[in-house]
């Protein structure tokens, strides 16, 4: 998997790309902005061809119910 597409897909994407502002401003003593940061990242890969939010917000809008499974109660008990 590419930068980009840690980058520009997926839930945690915001975050990385938060991180990858951070490490270009300490490497080279300024601030970056996002967009500047999608730039660099769109000369080096295709970033039209990631996959949009739409296709995260099924993941997230997905619920189950939670239950834990039975070999946990019958573990006996000291």
């Amino acid at each position: 998997m590419g930068l980009s597409m840690m980058v520009c897909a997926g839930i945690h994407r915001h975050f990385v790309l938060y991180g990858l502002m951070e490490y270009l401003g300490r490497s080279f003593d300024r601030q970056f902005t996002a967009d500047e940061v999608l730039q660099l990242l769109d000369r080096f890969y295709n970033i039209d061809m990631l996959k949009s939010d739409d296709e995260d917000m099924d993941i997230l809008n997905h619920e189950e119910d939670f239950t834990l499974p039975q070999s946990f109660f019958d573990k006996e008990e000291p």
